[in-house]
């Protein structure tokens, strides 16, 4: 089966930048709004700001219509959403602390059990 092409693009941009930690859940049969989120930790407030501005460029780039953001580099945590495909930016500090994955691997195991 082919990868969504959101999901492709983000990764990509995700890799060749530098982000860290990368981590693709999928939450299929969960989310009603999404098919995966893709978690990333960036090193500091301005690679946060640029990796958020890079996804969007792309994304852009590649026919995206609808693209959605939150957040500022400051507040540690952006959102960058396109197609079904949600990006997580985190600093590292925050990552930790609001620990999306172990809330959602919590979520995903009980929706399914």
């Amino acid at each position: 089966m082919e990868e969504m092409k959101e999901l492709t693009i983000a990764k990509k941009v995700l890799e060749d930048h530098k982000a860290e930690d990368i981590n693709v859940i999928d939450v299929q049969g969960f989310s009603p709004f999404s098919s995966y989120y893709v978690l990333a930790t960036a090193t500091n407030i301005r690679h946060l700001g640029a990796l958020s501005e890079n996804l969007e460029e792309e994304f852009e780039k590649e026919g995206f219509q609808e693209i959605k953001k939150d957040g500022i580099p400051e507040s540690g945590w952006m959102i960058v959403e396109a197609g079904e495909v949600v990006v997580h930016l985190f600093l590292d500090v925050n990552r930790k602390t609001i620990d999306l994955e172990g809330l959602l691997e919590k979520e995903v195991t009980s929706k399914r059990a």
